[in-house]
């Protein structure tokens, strides 16, 4: 896999062959890629990131691992991952940060 943000579609698969990108398959590659910028947890930091772009907790990333993702969501995720990967604070992009069972707004 190329290790760019310029691999990431910005549309859908099209019927000549391409796969899918997936919900497993964006957090491979996606926590591969952070990895690869110095991102000590990258394959976590790609998942709450994937999870806050989806709406959805990250238990549920898995139950829906093979949900393809669309044009959209693949133009909301791409900005985010670019941020992390320069290393910016998962807190500052997310716009909240956990303590204990607290969800506090940064």
């Amino acid at each position: 896999m190329s290790k760019g943000l310029d691999r990431l579609p910005s549309s859908p698969p099209s019927a000549q062959g391409e796969e899918a990108w997936t919900v497993l398959r964006m957090m491979e590659w996606s926590g591969a890629y952070l990895e690869d910028k110095g991102v000590v947890r990258g394959r976590l930091d790609a998942e709450h990131l994937l999870a806050d772009v989806l709406g959805l907790g990250r238990l549920d990333l898995y139950l829906q691992f093979d949900r393809p993702l669309v044009a959209a969501e693949l133009d909301r995720y791409r900005p985010l991952l670019r941020r992390r990967a320069k290393r910016e604070p998962l807190q500052y992009i997310l716009g909240r940060a956990a303590f204990r069972e607290l969800d506090l707004e940064v």
